[in-house]
C-alpha cells in the first residue's frame, strides 16, 4: 500500500517538474525507479525467482522442471534446495558450460543435462557470445555498442525442438515448470509447443535487449499465453508478483525483466 502511494507521489512530482529542462536528469532517474518498482529491469536473484514459483508447486511432488538456458546451473541449484524431489532437465548449448554442469550435478540422480539449444529447428546453429561461458550467449547475432558488447565470438552447437524432446523424453506428458532464459529465443520455443501449452503449469520467461534483435514483443507472448488461459505476472525485487491484467504498448520494455505465466487450467 505504501509502495503504491509512493509511486503516485513520484508520478505527481514528474508531472510537476517535467517542464523544467534543468530537472530532466532527476525526472529520468525517477522514471527508472518507477520502472524498477514495477518489475522492469528489477534486480531479481535466482533464489527469489525460485521462491516465486515455489508458491505454485507442491514441495513434496516430483515436479517436472525444464531449465532451458541453464548456464552454470544456479537456478537449478536453487530448485533442488526448495523442491528437492523434482526431476530436472537442463539444456545448455555451450560446451564449456555443459561440462561445468556435468561436474556440478554429477551426484544428482534427478538431474539430466543436454548439450544443445532449444529453438525452432533440429540440427545445428551458431551461437554468439562475448566471453567464454557468457550468460548472454545468443543464437541471433546482435551488437550492443552502448554496453561495449559486440558478440564477436561464436560456436557451432546442436539444436533441437522442445516438441521433439517432449515426445521422446517426457513419459508423463506434462511439465510443472518451464524456465526459459535463452536470449530472445523464448517465443520460438513456446510457438513450437503451442498445442501443448495447456499441459504446462508454470512458464518463466525473460524479455530483454535480445528481443530487439529477434523483433519479438511482449504482445507476442501475451497473445499466445492468453489463448491458453495463462495469467502473466512480472517478478519484482520486493517479494511481490505484479499481474499484467491488460496489454498495452507501455508493456513493451526492452530491459531485462522476468515474467511468470500461471496456467489457470491447473
Amino acid at each position: 500500500m505504501l509502495n503504491k502511494l509512493f509511486s503516485k507521489v513520484v508520478k505527481f512530482l514528474i508531472l510537476i517538474f517535467s517542464g523544467f529542462r534543468r530537472n530532466q536528469k532527476i525526472i529520468s532517474d525517477l522514471i527508472v525507479w518507477l520502472n524498477i518498482q514495477q518489475g522492469r529491469n528489477a534486480p531479481v536473484t535466482n533464489e527469489m525467482e525460485v521462491r516465486y514459483v515455489k508458491e505454485f508447486l507442491n514441495v513434496n511432488d516430483d515436479n517436472v522442471i525444464l531449465d532451458v538456458g541453464a548456464h552454470k546451473g544456479k537456478y537449478s541449484e536453487e530448485v533442488l534446495k526448495h523442491l528437492p524431489n523434482s526431476k530436472l532437465f537442463l539444456f545448455e548449448p555451450l560446451k564449456s558450460n555443459f561440462e561445468y554442469l556435468c561436474e556440478k550435478f554429477k551426484n544428482s540422480e534427478n538431474v539430466k543435462i543436454y548439450n544443445y539449444s532449444l529453438s525452432d529447428t533440429v540440427g545445428e546453429k551458431t551461437i554468439y557470445f562475448n566471453t567464454i561461458g557468457d550468460s548472454q550467449a545468443t543464437l541471433t547475432k546482435r551488437e550492443e555498442p552502448h554496453r561495449n558488447k559486440f558478440f564477436t565470438k561464436s560456436e557451432v552447437v546442436k539444436s533441437n525442438k522442445l516438441s521433439v524432446f517432449w515426445d521422446s523424453e517426457l513419459d508423463n506428458n506434462k511439465i510443472d515448470l518451464l524456465k526459459l532464459d535463452i536470449e530472445g529465443e523464448e517465443f520460438a520455443v513456446l510457438s513450437d509447443i503451442a498445442v501443448n501449452l495447456n499441459k504446462i503449469k508454470l512458464i518463466q520467461f525473460e524479455i530483454g535487449e535480445a528481443n530487439i534483435a529477434t523483433k519479438i514483443f511482449f504482445k507476442d507472448f501475451w497473445e499466445i499465453l492468453q489463448e491458453s488461459k495463462f495469467k502473466i505476472f512480472r517478478y519484482t525485487h520486493f517479494n511481490q508478483l505484479i499481474q499484467v491484467k491488460n496489454y498495452s504498448e507501455y508493456e513493451e520494455f526492452f530491459r531485462y525483466s522476468n515474467f511468470l505465466a500461471v496456467n489457470q487450467n491447473f
